[in-house]
């Protein structure tokens, strides 16, 4: 069939092509999730054009010759600029979406290719990227993609959380952990910033990881990045840290709000450090939370969240939450060398 392959860059597209771009967004997101609202549109141009501070990014459209988009790909690599450069200075991160009806037809391939010269022209050597349905792990698979982790989408309906059970974990939680305190916000106090980057370094990587040879290393400017984007992209960040006698920081939860997709919370890491485990930390946290979303955003009616099939700890915490599996995915990893031979450059 024919198509062409053009670079897209959001900052410098016209008002008139957003249009056609969501008719293609919003056909892929209800193939994927039929029983779901969609998504925010102002929310979604505005992420797309917001700079990703310390990254390469790049993105294609596939468009046939009446001009609708049937295909996308994304590609990002640090900078060394980046803080965590020297530990993922090898990687590229790649993303592909063909539209249902048009797979199987070669344009995966394509989008593979270029993805890869853009890999090749910055000298990385493993690209990491990931799939959640059937087409796109056989596609990986097929281009000889190692699997790296098995992970999933959990999703907590706040109607049937037990708020009785959630409050009981919040009592508990000064009664395990004595002399702990709880303490929040939204933009890092200056004067623990390097303490709660390494925190959270700390438990990006201590996350199970599989074969994943992505590793974190945030400073506290890479997090003053991160508060200045989550501004700029209209989104609300919360944070909850738990703090020892001695004063040092101990765990951690955080979620992403977005008032424009208000049905929906995003909860994302969550960590307690290994030497301070086993008194409560991790459901005072995350109870805490809950509680503080059912009273802060009434309109909210989910939350989600990612784990690691093998991060039973967690996995045992949001199941007793409520949070139940909507969806799997999984992680996959390529040697480039390995795949030019696949695609045959």
């Amino acid at each position: 069939m024919d198509y062409q392959i053009i670079e897209f860059e959001p900052k410098e597209a016209p008002e008139d092509f957003w249009d056609g771009y969501f008719q293609f967004t919003e056909a892929n997101f209800k193939y994927h999730n039929p029983n779901d609202p969609l998504p925010s549109r102002e929310a979604t141009i505005q992420r797309q054009k917001a700079d990703i501070p310390d990254f390469h990014v790049k993105r294609w459209l596939v468009i046939t010759p009446e001009g609708k988009i049937i295909a996308w790909a994304g590609f990002g690599a640090v900078k060394e600029s980046s803080s965590d450069y020297e530990e993922n200075k090898h990687l590229a991160s790649i993303n592909i979406i063909v539209l249902h009806d048009y797979q199987r037809k070669g344009i995966g391939t394509e989008l593979l290719k270029v993805l890869f010269k853009e890999t090749q022209s910055l000298g990385r050597t493993v690209i990491e990227t990931g799939s959640n349905n059937d087409f796109g792990k056989a596609f990986l698979k097929h281009f000889g993609a190692q699997l790296t982790i098995e992970g999933s989408e959990n999703r907590l309906n706040l109607e049937e959380v037990d708020w009785e059970l959630m409050q009981s974990w919040v009592d508990e939680g000064p009664k395990r952990a004595k002399d702990v305190t709880l303490e929040s916000f939204s933009v890092c106090p200056e004067e623990f910033l390097e303490e709660y980057a390494e925190m959270y370094t700390e438990a990006l990587n201590m996350q199970p990881l599989g074969e994943s040879e992505h590793r974190a290393n945030i400073d506290g400017k890479a997090r003053r990045q991160t508060e200045k984007r989550t501004k700029e992209i209209g989104q609300i960040n919360y944070t909850l840290i738990s703090r020892e006698k001695n004063g040092r920081i101990s765990g951690m939860t955080e979620i992403y709000y977005d008032p424009r997709d208000a049905h929906v919370i995003h909860q994302e890491l969550t960590g307690v450090r290994p030497e301070f485990r086993g008194k409560g930390l991790g459901k005072w946290l995350k109870a805490k939370m809950i509680l503080y979303i059912r009273e802060t955003y009434p309109e909210a009616q989910r939350v989600l969240t990612g784990n690691a099939e093998t991060n039973a700890p967690m996995l045992s915490i949001n199941e007793r939450m409520g949070f139940k599996k909507h969806k799997g995915g999984e992680g996959y990893k390529f040697q480039v060398e390995e795949l030019a031979k696949k695609l045959e450059i």
